[in-house]
């Protein structure tokens, strides 16, 4: 029982991740790493840190993440409509086509495990008619 618990909290903690957006964190994340790491190369690590948040040297895995983070948002704010152009029909009652009232007859109860011996012993309350009501 506590490894299925785990697992299912383990399993909810992953959706919830997934759902917020942490795949999207994740991989800007591993992109500036790559970043910083690249632009270190040809200067000093202030300059590298520098340019990799600057906003004016993306590289090509930061510009497909926020193309596919821009297509993920616009796809959830516009919902999908379905335009329906059928006119109300008009259904008009010939006469003699009323269905026939059903036919009621007693019904028969078992006996319950739940209820007492003495109490087996009586038939069940009749439910009242609809037709004696009103």
């Amino acid at each position: 029982m506590n490894v299925r618990c785990r697992l299912t909290t383990l399993m909810m903690a992953l959706s919830l991740f997934l759902v917020a957006g942490g795949h999207w964190a994740m991989l800007q994340g591993v992109a500036w790493a790559t970043m910083v790491h690249d632009f270190s190369r040809n200067g000093s690590l202030t300059q590298a840190v520098e340019k990799t948040f600057d906003g004016k040297h993306p590289c090509a895995m930061c510009k497909k993440i926020a193309k596919s983070k821009n297509s993920d948002a616009s796809g959830e704010k516009a919902p999908v409509t379905v335009k329906i152009d059928k006119k109300a029909e008009v259904f008009v009652k010939a006469p003699g086509s009323e269905l026939p009232t059903p036919v009621s007859r007693p019904f028969a109860y078992g006996p319950a495990p739940f209820v007492s011996m003495t109490e087996l012993c009586f038939a069940p309350p009749v439910p009242v008619p609809i037709s004696a009501r009103s």
